[in-house]
Protein backbone atom coordinates (compact mmCIF):
# COMPACT_ATOMS: atom_id res chain seq x y z
CA UNK A 1 0.00 0.00 0.00
CA UNK A 2 1.40 3.39 -1.01
CA UNK A 3 1.52 5.90 1.85
CA UNK A 4 3.56 8.71 0.26
CA UNK A 5 4.42 9.98 -3.22
CA UNK A 6 7.40 12.20 -4.07
CA UNK A 7 7.41 14.34 -7.22
CA UNK A 8 10.15 16.12 -9.09
CA UNK A 9 8.92 19.45 -10.47
CA UNK A 10 10.44 20.46 -13.83
CA UNK A 11 9.60 17.95 -16.53
CA UNK A 12 7.53 15.90 -14.08
CA UNK A 13 4.79 17.89 -12.37
CA UNK A 14 5.27 20.85 -14.67
CA UNK A 15 6.32 20.88 -18.36
CA UNK A 16 9.69 22.55 -18.93
CA UNK A 17 9.47 26.34 -19.18
CA UNK A 18 5.88 26.25 -17.85
CA UNK A 19 4.49 27.66 -14.62
CA UNK A 20 1.63 25.36 -13.80
CA UNK A 21 0.56 21.75 -13.64
CA UNK A 22 -1.61 20.14 -16.34
CA UNK A 23 -5.24 19.80 -15.26
CA UNK A 24 -4.96 15.99 -15.21
CA UNK A 25 -2.03 16.21 -12.78
CA UNK A 26 -3.89 18.51 -10.42
CA UNK A 27 -6.92 16.21 -10.48
CA UNK A 28 -4.70 13.19 -9.80
CA UNK A 29 -3.09 14.86 -6.79
CA UNK A 30 -6.49 15.72 -5.36
CA UNK A 31 -7.61 12.11 -5.77
CA UNK A 32 -4.46 10.84 -4.02
CA UNK A 33 -4.90 13.34 -1.18
CA UNK A 34 -8.48 12.15 -0.64
CA UNK A 35 -7.09 8.67 0.07
CA UNK A 36 -4.96 10.04 2.90
CA UNK A 37 -1.68 9.57 1.05
CA UNK A 38 1.07 12.13 1.78
CA UNK A 39 2.38 14.17 -1.15
CA UNK A 40 5.85 15.72 -1.29
CA UNK A 41 7.93 17.81 -3.69
CA UNK A 42 11.43 16.56 -4.47
CA UNK A 43 13.32 19.09 -6.54
CA UNK A 44 16.65 20.65 -7.34
CA UNK A 45 14.99 24.02 -6.94
CA UNK A 46 15.55 26.19 -3.89
CA UNK A 47 12.81 26.72 -1.29
CA UNK A 48 12.33 30.17 -2.84
CA UNK A 49 11.80 28.66 -6.29
CA UNK A 50 8.68 26.60 -5.62
CA UNK A 51 6.21 29.28 -4.56
CA UNK A 52 4.36 29.22 -7.87
CA UNK A 53 3.56 25.54 -7.38
CA UNK A 54 2.66 25.76 -3.70
CA UNK A 55 -0.08 28.22 -4.70
CA UNK A 56 -1.63 25.47 -6.82
CA UNK A 57 -1.47 22.63 -4.31
CA UNK A 58 -0.72 22.24 -0.61
CA UNK A 59 2.08 19.68 -0.42
CA UNK A 60 2.97 17.97 2.86
CA UNK A 61 6.69 18.66 2.64
CA UNK A 62 9.59 19.58 0.38
CA UNK A 63 12.94 18.10 -0.56
CA UNK A 64 14.84 21.04 -2.08
CA UNK A 65 18.37 21.58 -3.42
CA UNK A 66 18.36 17.89 -4.51
CA UNK A 67 18.09 16.67 -0.92
CA UNK A 68 20.29 19.28 0.75
CA UNK A 69 17.44 21.08 2.55
CA UNK A 70 14.25 19.24 3.56
CA UNK A 71 11.32 20.68 5.47
CA UNK A 72 7.62 20.35 6.24
CA UNK A 73 5.09 22.42 8.20
CA UNK A 74 6.76 21.56 11.49
CA UNK A 75 10.22 22.72 10.45
CA UNK A 76 13.51 21.56 8.91
CA UNK A 77 14.19 17.82 8.77
CA UNK A 78 17.57 17.92 7.06
CA UNK A 79 20.10 20.53 5.99
CA UNK A 80 23.49 19.77 4.51
CA UNK A 81 25.28 22.72 2.89
CA UNK A 82 28.28 22.39 0.61
CA UNK A 83 31.72 22.53 2.27
CA UNK A 84 32.46 26.25 2.44
CA UNK A 85 36.19 25.77 1.97
CA UNK A 86 35.67 23.84 -1.28
CA UNK A 87 33.24 26.41 -2.65
CA UNK A 88 35.77 29.18 -2.02
CA UNK A 89 38.77 27.20 -3.25
CA UNK A 90 37.17 26.42 -6.64
CA UNK A 91 36.39 30.07 -7.45
CA UNK A 92 39.82 30.92 -9.00
CA UNK A 93 39.61 27.84 -11.22
CA UNK A 94 36.13 28.83 -12.44
CA UNK A 95 37.46 32.30 -13.22
CA UNK A 96 40.50 30.93 -15.04
CA UNK A 97 38.45 28.55 -17.19
CA UNK A 98 35.58 31.02 -17.59
CA UNK A 99 33.05 28.58 -16.16
CA UNK A 100 29.81 30.18 -15.11
CA UNK A 101 28.34 28.88 -11.86
CA UNK A 102 25.15 29.64 -9.99
CA UNK A 103 25.46 29.52 -6.19
CA UNK A 104 22.20 28.78 -4.40
CA UNK A 105 21.52 29.79 -0.81
CA UNK A 106 18.43 30.13 1.35
CA UNK A 107 18.57 33.89 0.81
CA UNK A 108 18.69 33.62 -2.97
CA UNK A 109 21.01 32.66 -5.79
CA UNK A 110 23.61 34.36 -7.91
CA UNK A 111 26.28 33.74 -10.56
CA UNK A 112 30.01 34.38 -10.42
CA UNK A 113 29.49 35.80 -13.94
CA UNK A 114 27.06 35.22 -16.79
CA UNK A 115 28.31 33.85 -20.10
CA UNK A 116 26.72 32.82 -23.40
CA UNK A 117 25.90 29.33 -22.13
CA UNK A 118 23.78 30.76 -19.35
CA UNK A 119 22.06 33.20 -21.70
CA UNK A 120 21.33 30.45 -24.21
CA UNK A 121 19.80 28.29 -21.47
CA UNK A 122 17.78 31.24 -20.20
CA UNK A 123 16.35 31.93 -23.67
CA UNK A 124 15.37 28.30 -24.28
CA UNK A 125 13.70 27.94 -20.89
CA UNK A 126 12.10 31.39 -20.95
CA UNK A 127 14.07 32.72 -17.98
CA UNK A 128 13.92 36.50 -17.89
CA UNK A 129 17.48 37.77 -18.33
CA UNK A 130 17.06 40.53 -15.76
CA UNK A 131 16.37 37.83 -13.13
CA UNK A 132 19.93 36.53 -13.52
CA UNK A 133 22.03 38.07 -10.75
CA UNK A 134 25.78 38.26 -10.25
CA UNK A 135 27.10 38.03 -6.68
CA UNK A 136 30.52 38.06 -5.06
CA UNK A 137 30.12 34.73 -3.33
CA UNK A 138 33.50 35.04 -1.63
CA UNK A 139 32.36 38.06 0.37
CA UNK A 140 28.64 37.33 0.61
CA UNK A 141 29.08 35.20 3.77
CA UNK A 142 26.12 33.05 2.81
CA UNK A 143 25.82 29.30 3.17
CA UNK A 144 25.76 27.59 -0.24
CA UNK A 145 23.59 24.47 -0.42
CA UNK A 146 23.68 23.82 -4.15
CA UNK A 147 25.69 24.83 -7.22
CA UNK A 148 24.88 24.78 -10.91
CA UNK A 149 27.98 24.49 -13.09
CA UNK A 150 27.52 25.29 -16.77
CA UNK A 151 30.01 22.76 -18.10
CA UNK A 152 30.28 20.03 -20.70
CA UNK A 153 30.80 16.41 -19.61
CA UNK A 154 34.56 16.72 -20.22
CA UNK A 155 34.79 19.98 -18.28
CA UNK A 156 32.74 18.40 -15.50
CA UNK A 157 35.46 15.82 -14.81
CA UNK A 158 38.13 18.47 -14.39
CA UNK A 159 36.16 20.77 -12.11
CA UNK A 160 34.79 17.98 -9.91
CA UNK A 161 38.34 16.86 -9.11
CA UNK A 162 38.59 20.17 -7.28
CA UNK A 163 35.46 19.40 -5.25
CA UNK A 164 36.42 16.06 -3.62
CA UNK A 165 33.61 16.04 -1.06
CA UNK A 166 30.94 16.79 -3.67
CA UNK A 167 29.28 14.99 -6.57
CA UNK A 168 27.65 16.14 -9.81
CA UNK A 169 24.16 15.23 -11.03
CA UNK A 170 23.40 16.17 -14.61
CA UNK A 171 19.83 17.41 -14.96
CA UNK A 172 20.32 18.50 -18.56
CA UNK A 173 23.09 18.99 -21.11
CA UNK A 174 23.58 22.64 -20.12
CA UNK A 175 24.75 22.20 -16.53
CA UNK A 176 25.32 19.88 -13.59
CA UNK A 177 23.91 20.14 -10.10
CA UNK A 178 26.60 19.94 -7.41
CA UNK A 179 25.70 18.57 -3.98
CA UNK A 180 27.51 16.87 -1.14
CA UNK A 181 29.03 13.49 -1.92
CA UNK A 182 26.62 11.60 0.36
CA UNK A 183 23.54 13.66 -0.55
CA UNK A 184 20.70 13.25 -3.02
CA UNK A 185 16.95 13.10 -3.26
CA UNK A 186 16.95 9.56 -1.87
CA UNK A 187 18.59 10.86 1.32
CA UNK A 188 15.83 13.45 1.59
CA UNK A 189 13.17 10.78 1.17
CA UNK A 190 14.87 8.73 3.88
CA UNK A 191 14.56 11.68 6.27
CA UNK A 192 10.81 11.86 5.65
CA UNK A 193 10.50 8.07 6.00
CA UNK A 194 12.19 8.25 9.37
CA UNK A 195 9.90 11.02 10.59
CA UNK A 196 6.60 9.61 9.30
CA UNK A 197 7.36 5.92 9.66
CA UNK A 198 7.19 5.05 5.95
CA UNK A 199 8.86 1.93 4.62
CA UNK A 200 10.59 2.13 1.25
CA UNK A 201 8.01 -0.28 -0.18
CA UNK A 202 5.30 2.26 0.73
CA UNK A 203 6.94 5.05 -1.29
CA UNK A 204 6.29 6.05 -4.90
CA UNK A 205 8.46 8.59 -6.74
CA UNK A 206 8.22 10.38 -10.10
CA UNK A 207 11.07 11.99 -12.03
CA UNK A 208 12.60 12.74 -15.43
CA UNK A 209 16.23 13.83 -15.00
CA UNK A 210 19.59 12.42 -14.03
CA UNK A 211 19.21 13.93 -10.56
CA UNK A 212 16.12 11.72 -10.06
CA UNK A 213 17.86 8.36 -10.61
CA UNK A 214 18.74 7.72 -6.96
CA UNK A 215 15.20 8.65 -5.90
CA UNK A 216 13.57 6.28 -8.38
CA UNK A 217 15.90 3.47 -7.35
CA UNK A 218 15.19 4.10 -3.65
CA UNK A 219 11.40 4.18 -3.89
CA UNK A 220 9.29 1.04 -3.79
CA UNK A 221 7.85 2.19 -7.12
CA UNK A 222 9.96 4.51 -9.24
CA UNK A 223 8.20 6.09 -12.21
CA UNK A 224 9.99 7.86 -15.08
CA UNK A 225 8.09 10.29 -17.25
CA UNK A 226 7.78 9.59 -20.97
CA UNK A 227 9.94 12.66 -21.59
CA UNK A 228 12.63 11.43 -19.16
CA UNK A 229 16.33 10.97 -19.89
CA UNK A 230 17.41 7.49 -21.02
CA UNK A 231 19.29 6.74 -17.78
CA UNK A 232 16.29 7.84 -15.75
CA UNK A 233 13.99 5.47 -17.62
CA UNK A 234 16.47 2.65 -17.09
CA UNK A 235 16.40 3.25 -13.32
CA UNK A 236 12.61 3.24 -13.11
CA UNK A 237 10.20 0.40 -12.41
CA UNK A 238 7.74 1.91 -14.86
CA UNK A 239 7.77 4.51 -17.65
CA UNK A 240 4.60 6.52 -18.00
CA UNK A 241 3.57 9.00 -20.70
CA UNK A 242 5.00 12.53 -20.92
CA UNK A 243 4.27 15.25 -18.40
CA UNK A 244 1.94 17.02 -20.84
CA UNK A 245 0.29 13.74 -21.90
CA UNK A 246 -1.35 12.90 -18.55
CA UNK A 247 1.81 11.15 -17.34
CA UNK A 248 1.19 11.52 -13.60
CA UNK A 249 -2.48 10.59 -13.86
CA UNK A 250 -1.81 7.55 -16.08
CA UNK A 251 0.84 6.10 -13.76
CA UNK A 252 -1.26 6.53 -10.64
CA UNK A 253 -4.13 4.80 -12.42
CA UNK A 254 -1.82 2.03 -13.64
CA UNK A 255 -0.72 1.21 -10.08
CA UNK A 256 -4.29 1.62 -8.79
CA UNK A 257 -3.31 4.40 -6.42
CA UNK A 258 -6.33 6.31 -7.72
Amino acid sequence: MIKAVFFDIDGTLVPHAAYGMPDSTRQALEAVRQKGIKLFLSTGRSPNGIGFLEKEFDFDGVISFNGQYCFDRSGVLRQDPLPAEEVLSVLPYLEEKQISANFETLEGDGFNFINDRVLDFARRFHVVEKELRVVDIASAERTVYHMLLFVTSQEEEDVMRRLPHCKALRWCSDFVNVINRDGGKSVGISAFCQKYGFEREEIMAFGDGGNDVDMLEYAGIGVAMGNAETETKAAADYVTTAVDDNGIYNALKHFEVI
